[in-house]
């Protein structure tokens, strides 16, 4: 989940932190410059981790300020594919699950990434997972020709048979791609406005998508809602 990458920067120092021990003003700055930043193709910067090496200070004509060019290393939050993670729901639609971990909200659970037999039902903006009962190994051919319940046939379940996914319900989860997209501003050409709307007004901009985010999936055996497991696990240990 975690790593670290090398990086090299001219980091400057303000007149006002002259007076603090140089080491501790390179850090302060390094942190401003670099904590909860995403670096494209490396990941989401989260702290310093150490310095390798700087130079001497150096001041520019006509500026007060003191230069250093330094080398250091950086705490990266970047997981590799496939590997599993435990985070919390934050919102539900039908176009998916977002999940945060708490430093970092930008995942995405697809329902073609849900478990099978998964469905979401609007009265309750929640999605639900109806778990089929255990089959013996001998009943192979018929499990393979079982026909797929459709959306309809899952709402037509009894409540009491959904494992409901709540909001703020822990999950574990498994890393299936990541995106990086470029969320720097775009400079309109010269001249050229935006259209009005229909009452004349000028719409809204459109949210620029997140410059790192990852879309992950509950396919697996030990995935989705870590309650599931929980409750299972007393009854293994009765077996």
């Amino acid at each position: 989940m975690f790593t670290f990458c090398i990086q090299k920067d001219t980091i400057c120092i303000e007149a006002r932190d002259f007076g603090k021990d140089p080491v501790d003003a390179i850090r302060e700055a390094i942190h401003r410059r670099y904590a909860n930043k995403v670096i494209p193709d490396v990941g989401l910067c989260i702290s310093l981790l150490d310095i390798l090496d700087t130079s001497e200070g150096a001041v520019l004509y006509g500026d007060g300020n003191f230069y250093y060019k330094v080398e250091f290393r950086l705490v990266i939050f970047r997981p590799y594919i496939g590997e599993a993670l435990v985070g919390k729901v934050q919102s539900q639609s039908e176009a998916g699950i977002t999940v945060s971990l708490g430093f970092f909200d930008d995942i995405l659970i697809t329902p073609s990434l849900l478990p099978d037999h998964s469905c979401f039902d609007p009265n309750r903006q929640n999605f639900f997972w109806v778990p089929l009962p255990d089959d013996d190994d001998d009943d192979n051919q018929e499990k393979t020709e079982r026909k797929t319940p459709t959306s309809q046939e899952l709402m037509a379940t009894e409540s009491d048979a959904r494992l409901y996914i709540e909001r703020r319900d822990w999950v574990r989860i498994r890393v299936e791609e990541e995106f990086w997209d470029d969320s720097s501003p775009v400079k309109p050409p010269s001249g050229v406005e935006p259209p009005p709307g229909a009452n004349g007004e000028v719409p809204a901009a459109v949210p620029a998508k997140p410059p790192y985010r990852l879309v992950c999936s509950m396919t697996e055996s030990g995935t989705g809602s870590v309650d599931w497991w929980d409750e299972a696990e007393p009854e293994e240990d009765e077996g």
